[in-house]
């Protein structure tokens, strides 16, 4: 399937993708330092924004994986029986489980690495030990600074940085998340400017400290604590003192996930994440000892088909479906034989997808290089397949319809199967004329190369958890090797 030009890329990556690695950046790519602080966000929501139609009509107030509006015990009730549910069975590489040794990366995987490592070396800010989201663009979240502690843990896997450079850095970033001001002496701010380490957005000069906290960014930032803390212990203490003076008890509230978004006068505390992203960033709060088990409820949950596989959706607003939470999950945590995980419905739907169009499908939610700067690229939602809308909900023109990130994840979750070989070889394609990994393409062909650390992260992720013989992140070093 989609071989046509397979022999004739992979001479051609053979011969140039080592020069490429060297080429100047491309004219998307040129690192601005000069970037003026009000530039238009890049996040799916992290703020406020006003009131838009949405492909249905209907009012969507809030941005993305966060936070939903206010619902009544009685309309909570009403959503509450389970639907038939799919059994999803991990992909095949996790099968293995008895100690391996390294796999020998190819001579692609290394040279994807160095260009995935080229976005930190230039996003790097010394000063305040956080990575620019997206280049040119000074600012972060918790879950890009997640991203940041992964891409230095991987990159000393591959040997990209020395061990002491990588406990530099890493030491400067928990000084940061141990001295960031607090929104309301709480939690962390949805953003940050990365030169100053100073709250950022909306209300960031204000006594508040921001405009609120993201349950879900900081979820997979405790996610990638604990993968930190267990590949090195001798940074536990700095760890626990982190988490022991922010107020995590507060971004859980029966059972669930539960963010604040400051708008004006008022704060608005609602839950937070729908299927997929809910249950990856609950993990987070569960690893250091919360009760989120009305997270992992099968309520809410209808089934649907998409290119004829079965799929399950969140019934409730704001249901963003993209590959993101799952592929995270296969990576990081390992895709435990769970009610909720679809990696592997995702990978045959991506599969099929890319066979019927005759060209490679991978969707994902991802930053952009022009407006609206951000987009959800769902496989399924309100009611309708392969929509990609803005965090306002309007659907986008000329969408992204191929994710570097996603395709190559998915592509080491999936090693060995020809689908999974094609997207690897697609991503070193498309990365051919870039210094660092671009997003992704756009569905007329064109390079979408809004450079950003989640993109360059997972790529490094990946890798490394390939060299660890596909071993999932959060296992300790030795498990691997």
């Amino acid at each position: 399937m989609l071989k046509t030009a397979r022999k004739t890329r992979k001479a051609l990556q053979t011969a140039t993708l080592l020069a490429a690695s060297w080429m100047p950046l491309s004219v998307h790519a040129v690192f601005d330092t000069e970037t003026k602080e009000s530039d238009p966000s890049f996040y799916g929501a992290r703020s406020i924004i006003p009131n838009q139609q949405s492909i249905t009509g209907s009012d969507i107030q809030f941005q993305r994986r966060a936070i939903a509006p206010v619902m009544t015990n009685e309309e909570e009730a009403s959503k509450n029986e389970a639907a038939p549910l799919v059994l999803i069975t991990p992909s095949r590489t996790e099968l293995t489980t008895s100690p391996l040794s390294a796999v020998t990366l190819s001579r692609n995987d290394k040279l994807l690495a160095k260009k995935a490592y080229y976005y930190f070396e230039q996003n790097w800010n010394d000063k305040t030990g956080l990575f620019n989201s997206v280049q040119g663009y000074h600012h972060t979240t918790m879950w890009d600074v997640a991203s940041g502690i992964a891409a230095i843990l991987s990159a000393e896997g591959l040997a990209l940085i020395t061990t002491e450079q990588a406990n530099d850095k890493l030491a400067k970033t928990l000084d940061a998340l141990l001295t960031l001001p607090l929104y309301q002496q709480s939690l962390p701010n949805r953003e940050y400017s990365t030169r100053s380490a100073k709250p950022s957005g909306r209300f960031s000069t204000h006594r508040s400290n921001g405009n609120g906290w993201s349950a879900l960014d900081i979820g997979r930032l405790l996610i990638w604590l604990e993968i930190l803390q267990t590949h090195k212990p001798e940074l536990r203490p700095a760890i626990q003192h982190i988490v022991d003076k922010w107020q995590l008890e507060k971004a859980v509230f029966q059972g669930t996930l539960y963010g604040e978004l400051k708008t004006g006068q008022n704060s608005h505390y609602r839950q937070e994440g729908r299927l997929g992203y809910l249950q990856y960033a609950a993990y987070g709060y569960k690893l250091f000892g919360f009760d989120v088990s009305a997270a992992y409820k099968q309520q809410d949950i209808a089934q649907v088909t998409v290119e004829g596989i079965p799929l399950l959706v969140d019934q409730r607003n704001l249901a963003y479906f993209t590959t993101d939470p799952y592929v995270l999950l296969g990576i990081e945590i390992g895709s435990q034989n769970q009610w909720w995980n679809q990696l592997n419905a995702l990978f045959e739907l991506h599969k099929l997808k890319s066979a019927k169009e005759a060209s490679y499908w991978v969707f994902a939610e991802d930053a952009m290089s022009r407006s609206p700067w951000f987009s959800y690229n769902n496989m399924y939602i309100y009611g309708k397949a392969w929509v990609s809308i803005a965090p306002g909900g309007q659907p986008i023109e000329n969408p992204q319809i191929f994710s570097n990130k996603a395709a190559f994840a998915l592509s080491v979750l999936f090693d060995g199967d020809d689908f999974g070989y094609e997207l690897a070889e697609q991503v070193v394609a498309n990365s051919l004329p870039h210094r660092a990994i671009p997003t992704g393409v756009y569905l007329n062909g064109g390079p979408n190369s809004a450079y950003n650390i989640n993109t360059n992260s997972l790529i490094l992720s990946a890798l490394w958890y390939k060299k660890r013989h596909f071993t999932p992140l959060i296992k300790p070093s030795s498990a691997a090797l």
